[in-house]
C-alpha cells in the first residue's frame, strides 16, 4: 500500500509539472519595448559622436596621401602608412554606420531617411577602403574615390534635418567643445564627491571609549572624401 501511495503521488506531481510546462509554452511572448524617439538635441549629439571620428580619420588619410606623393616623387614605392590610414577610415566608417543604427532608440521622423542615407554611404566607404588599402603607389596616388559626391550630399542633408551647422568641421568642433565641457564637469563633480565627507562622520579620535581598538596586522596578513 505504501508503494502505491508513492507511485500515485509521483504520478500527480508529474501531471502537475506537465501542466505547468504546457502553460509556460503557451504563454504569449512579451512585446519588445518601443524604441525611444530621440530628441533633436540627443539625435544631433548621437550623429556627431558617430561621424566626427570618421572625419578625423579622413584628415589623417589626407596627410598620408601627401606623404605618399612625396615618397613617389623620390622613387619610393612603400605604402604602409597610407594603407594603415585607409584601413582606419574603413574601420571608423563601419563603426559609425553601426552607431547610426541604434536598436533601442529611433531617429526623429524628419531625419530617418537622411540618416539612413549617410549610413549606407559609410558602409560603402568601408568596403571601398578595404580594397583601396591594397593599391600600389602608382594607383593609390591618383585614385578617385567612388561615391564622394553622393556621400557629401547625404551628409549635408542629414545635418540640415538634425538642425546641425551646415559646415561639417564647424559642427564637429562645436560637438567636441561640448563634450570637453561635459567631461570636465563630470570630473569636477566626481572629485568633489570624493573630498566631501558626511557631516555626521566622527573623526577617528572621537570614537566611543568602549570601542575596541583595531589590531594592526603584520605585512604578511594584509591583503572623419566628404565630411560627414
Amino acid at each position: 500500500m505504501r508503494t502505491r501511495t508513492w507511485r500515485a503521488a509521483g504520478a500527480a506531481a508529474s501531471a502537475t509539472a506537465a501542466l505547468l510546462l504546457i502553460g509556460c509554452q503557451a504563454a504569449a511572448p512579451e512585446e519588445p519595448p518601443e524604441p525611444e524617439v530621440l530628441s533633436a538635441t540627443k539625435a544631433g549629439g548621437l550623429y556627431l559622436s558617430a561621424v566626427c571620428p570618421v572625419n578625423e580619420a579622413w584628415d589623417e588619410l589626407d596627410v598620408e596621401v601627401d606623404r605618399l606623393r612625396i615618397a613617389q616623387s623620390r622613387g619610393d614605392d612603400g605604402t604602409e602608412g597610407f594603407s594603415e590610414a585607409m584601413l582606419a577610415v574603413g574601420e571608423a566608417s563601419e563603426r559609425a554606420a553601426g552607431q547610426l543604427e541604434p536598436k533601442d532608440r529611433a531617429w526623429p521622423a524628419d531625419a530617418v531617411d537622411e540618416v539612413e542615407a549617410v549610413r549606407d554611404t559609410l558602409r560603402d566607404d568601408a568596403k571601398q577602403a578595404e580594397k583601396v588599402a591594397d593599391l600600389p603607389i602608382e594607383k593609390a596616388t591618383v585614385y578617385s574615390w567612388k561615391g564622394a559626391a553622393d556621400a557629401g550630399v547625404a551628409a549635408a542633408e542629414a545635418r540640415e534635418a538634425l538642425g546641425l551647422p551646415a559646415d561639417a568641421e564647424t559642427a564637429c568642433t562645436q560637438w567636441q567643445e561640448q563634450e570637453a565641457e561635459r567631461s570636465a564637469a563630470e570630473r569636477s563633480a566626481t572629485e568633489d564627491s570624493q573630498t566631501e565627507k558626511p557631516a555626521t562622520e566622527k573623526p577617528a579620535t572621537e570614537k566611543p571609549a568602549t570601542e575596541k581598538p583595531v589590531t594592526e596586522k603584520s605585512p604578511a596578513e594584509k591583503s572623419g572624401a566628404a565630411k560627414n
